[in-house]
C-alpha cells in the first residue's frame, strides 16, 4: 500500500516504489493518449517532486517554495491528503451537490401511471426503515469531481482502500502537477476501478463542453443527483472548468417528458392529421426564403426590441412564439406566423382573445381546439417528443425543446439564411422581470429565484439561468451548427448564445424587400396530402413493436439487485436500453423514455435512504410495482391503438 511505504520514511523504498508507478503510468499513457505521453516527457519547468529530509513535497521551481507548507520542519504533504481521502460522503473538506432533487411525491391526477410506481417506493421506503440523511457503503462513491489533484495522494489513498467510483472527472490544468501525479496514482487501476466509459481526464486545456456532456448524459440518472466535489486549489481557468461542468450538470436534470404526456401528444396528433373537413397544412421539404425571419420571445428585454421591430416589420418575417402574441399586438405588430407547441387545454384559453387572423405554425401535438382557432392552420413534426415521429415523417423539425422560443428559432434556422432573435432572453436579467411587460403574466417582481447561476449575457447585463434556461441555450446553439443560417444576431439583453453575434439594432439596416411574396413561399412548403408528409402508415399503429419493448424492460426486473453499487449499474443499464430505442426507433423509445427515467430516479433516490447497503427485499418489492407500471403503459396504448 502506497500510504504505507509514504509514512515508512525509508526514501530507497519510496523512490523505487514510486519510479515504478511513473513508468507503469507513462506506458499506459503511451498506449491510451499519446499526446498526454508526449507532454509528460518534457523537462518541468514550473513544478516538480521533492524528497528531502523533510518528506515528500512539491517545489515550486521558480521560487523554491514548497506547495505544501512546513509544519515543525516536516512536509504536511501526506498527513493533508491521508486527511482529504477519509470518508469523502462524510468529510466536510468535500462537497455534495444533489442538483435540487429530492425524494416527494408526484401529482397522480397528472401523472397517473407514472406517479403511481414513484410514490410507491416511498412507500416501500417507510416499510424498509428509510433514514432522512444518504448512505452509502464505504466502498462505494457516486458520480465525483476533482479539480486539481496537487500529487493526487489522497486520490491514490481512496482507490487503495478498493473504493469504486460510479463515474469520475479529474480536471488539472498544469500538465506538471498532474506529471507529478503519475508518480502515485496508478492510472490503469484508478480507470477500472469507474464504471466503463465513465472516467474523463482533462489536462492543461479547458474542459470541452461536449465531453462534458456526455459525461453526464450517458448515465443520464445516475449522474443526475448526489454529485460529489473537491477542489485543492483555485484560478482563473479552474473556475472556468466549473462553470462549465455545473451549467452541463444542472442541464441534465430537465426535458425528461413522461408516458402520460407522449400519449396525449399522440392523441392530439391523430385529431389533427388533415382531412376533408379540415385543412391542416404539414411541412415538407423546407428551403431558405431570401429574408430575414425575426424570432420572438417574451423575455423582458422584449420591451426594448418592440420598436426595432415594428419599424423594420415589412423587412423581415415576423415568428411569435408563445405568450410574445400579446405584447407585439398591444405594439401594433402584426406577427406573420404565430409558433405553439403546447399539448394543453389552457393554450386555447391564452389564444382566443388575441390570435385574431394570425396563421398558427405549430407542433404537431398541438391541442385541437388551439388549433381548430386559426383561420391558416400550418403544422411541423416536432422532434424530441414521441408523436414527432408518427408515421416516419422525412421532415421531422428537431431542436425544438424545451421552449416554444426554441421551436420557432429551429424553424427559423431551417428557413431562413439571416436569423433575428428579440425577447428570447433564456435567463432572468438582475433588476428585470422574467417576461415582457403587458404580457400574460401580469405584473412580476423583479427578482432572482434561488438555485440559480450567474452566465455571460449577450451585452452589459447581469444575468442568471436555471437548468431549463441553460437547456435552452445550449439547444439553440445546437440549432445554429447543425443547420447553419449565414448570421445569427441577438438582440436580447439575457444570456449569450454560442454562434449567435451580440447585435443592437441600430448596428444593422433591413432592405426592403417584398414580403407577401416570401410568406407564400414559405406557406407552399406546406402539404395536406398524407403521401407527401408521412412515409410508414403502420395496421397495428406500433403496437406490436411497444409490446415488444415494454417486454424486453420488464425482463430486465429480472436481475438479481442486493447492493446500491449493482443497483446504479442496473440504472444504467435500463438507461442504455432506453436511449437506444429511442436511436433506432425514437417513436417507441421516446414513448417510455421519459417514465422509465423518472422512475428509475426516484427509485434510485427511495434506495439512497435505506439505512443498509442491502437493498435486495426493497428491489423486489420495487420491481413490482415497475412491472405494474409497464403493464398499465401498455393497456393504455393498446385502448389508444384500437381507436386508430
Amino acid at each position: 500500500m502506497l500510504l504505507e511505504i509514504l509514512q515508512s520514511n525509508d526514501t530507497q523504498a519510496i523512490e523505487q516504489e514510486i519510479s515504478k508507478r511513473f513508468v507503469r503510468n507513462m506506458e499506459y499513457f503511451h498506449k491510451t493518449s499519446p499526446e498526454l505521453f508526449d507532454a509528460l516527457k518534457d523537462e518541468p519547468k514550473q513544478y516538480n517532486l521533492l524528497i528531502n529530509e523533510s518528506g515528500i513535497n512539491i517545489i515550486n521551481l521558480a521560487t523554491s517554495a514548497p506547495v505544501y507548507p512546513l509544519e515543525n520542519g516536516r512536509s504536511s504533504m501526506l498527513r493533508v491528503n491521508e486527511e482529504l481521502s477519509q470518508s469523502p460522503l462524510k468529510n466536510e473538506k468535500w462537497r455534495i451537490h444533489s442538483n435540487g432533487i429530492y425524494l416527494d411525491k408526484l401529482d397522480e391526477s397528472k401523472l397517473p401511471i407514472t406517479g403511481e410506481a414513484c410514490n410507491g417506493f416511498i412507500d416501500l421506503l417507510f416499510k424498509y426503515g428509510g433514514i432522512k440523511e444518504y448512505f452509502l457503503s464505504k466502498d462505494f462513491l457516486p458520480c465525483t469531481s476533482v479539480y486539481g489533484l496537487l500529487g493526487g495522494l489522497f486520490l491514490e489513498f481512496i482507490r487503495e482502500r478498493g473504493v469504486f467510483f460510479h463515474s469520475l472527472l479529474i480536471f488539472e490544468e498544469d500538465v506538471e502537477m498532474f506529471r507529478i501525479s503519475c508518480y502515485f496514482v496508478d492510472y490503469p487501476a484508478l480507470f477500472a476501478s469507474v464504471s466503463q466509459g465513465a472516467c474523463y481526464l482533462f489536462v492543461k486545456d479547458l474542459v470541452n463542453r461536449f465531453f462534458i456532456r456526455s459525461f453526464f448524459s450517458r448515465q443520464k440518472i445516475t449522474n443526475n443527483f448526489l454529485r460529489l466535489e473537491i477542489s485543492l486549489y483555485d484560478s482563473p481557468k479552474m473556475d472556468s472548468a466549473k462553470q462549465i461542468i455545473n451549467e452541463e450538470y444542472a442541464s441534465n436534470a430537465r426535458g425528461w417528458g413522461s408516458f402520460e404526456d407522449e400519449m396525449v401528444g399522440i392523441g392530439n396528433t391523430l385529431q389533427n392529421l388533415p382531412d376533408k373537413k379540415k385543412k391542416n397544412y404539414f411541412l415538407v421539404n423546407p428551403k431558405r426564403v431570401d429574408m430575414p425571419i425575426c424570432v420572438v420571445g417574451n423575455g423582458a428585454s422584449l420591451d426594448e426590441n418592440l420598436a426595432f421591430i415594428k419599424e423594420n416589420q415589412e423587412r423581415m418575417i415576423i415568428f411569435s412564439c408563445g405568450t410574445a402574441l400579446k405584447p407585439l399586438k398591444s405594439y401594433g405588430i402584426e406577427p406573420d406566423f404565430q409558433i405553439e407547441i403546447e399539448r394543453t387545454d389552457y393554450l386555447h384559453e391564452y389564444l382566443e382573445p388575441v390570435l385574431g387572423k394570425t396563421p398558427l405554425l405549430c407542433g404537431n401535438m398541438v391541442n385541437p381546439r388551439a388549433l381548430n382557432l386559426a383561420k391558416e392552420r400550418y403544422l411541423f413534426m416536432r422532434g424530441g417528443s414521441a408523436s414527432g415521429y408518427m408515421f416516419k415523417s422525412p421532415y421531422v423539425m428537431e431542436f425544438c425543446a424545451p421552449f416554444v422560443g426554441n421551436a420557432g428559432f429551429g424553424l427559423a434556422a431551417q428557413l431562413g439564411n439571416e436569423v433575428i432573435m428579440c425577447g428570447l432572453d433564456c435567463g432572468y436579467i438582475k433588476g428585470r422581470s422574467k417576461h415582457a411587460s403587458g404580457s400574460a403574466y401580469g405584473e412580476e417582481e423583479a427578482s432572482i429565484p434561488a438555485g440559480t447561476m450567474r452566465v455571460r449575457g449577450n451585452f452589459e447585463h447581469e444575468v442568471y439561468s436555471d437548468a431549463l434556461y441553460l437547456l435552452s441555450a445550449q439547444t439553440f446553439t445546437q440549432a445554429i451548427n447543425t443547420l447553419k443560417p449565414k448570421v445569427v444576431l441577438n438582440l436580447s439583453e439575457g444570456a449569450y448564445i454560442e454562434g449567435a453575434r451580440p447585435t443592437k439594432p441600430h448596428e444593422f439596416a433591413l432592405k426592403a424587400n417584398k414580403k407577401s411574396k416570401f410568406i407564400k413561399q414559405i406557406k407552399s412548403y406546406f402539404s395536406e396530402d398524407h403521401a407527401v408528409v408521412f412515409s410508414d402508415f403502420r395496421d397495428d399503429f406500433c403496437l406490436g413493436e411497444v409490446s415488444e419493448f415494454k417486454s424486453q424492460i420488464q425482463a430486465s426486473l429480472e436481475a438479481q439487485i442486493k447492493s446500491k453499487k449493482e443497483l446504479f449499474a442496473w440504472v444504467d443499464r435500463v438507461f442504455e436500453m432506453s436511449a437506444k430505442k429511442s436511436a433506432k426507433s425514437p417513436y417507441v423509445g421516446i414513448l417510455f423514455e421519459g417514465s422509465l427515467a423518472h422512475i428509475c430516479q426516484n427509485l434510485m433516490l427511495a434506495a439512497l435512504h435505506l439505512p443498509n447497503n442491502d437493498v435486495e427485499g426493497f428491489f423486489t418489492e420495487a420491481r413490482a410495482l415497475i412491472s405494474t407500471a409497464l403493464d398499465k403503459m401498455l393497456l393504455r396504448y393498446k385502448m389508444l391503438a384500437s381507436r386508430y
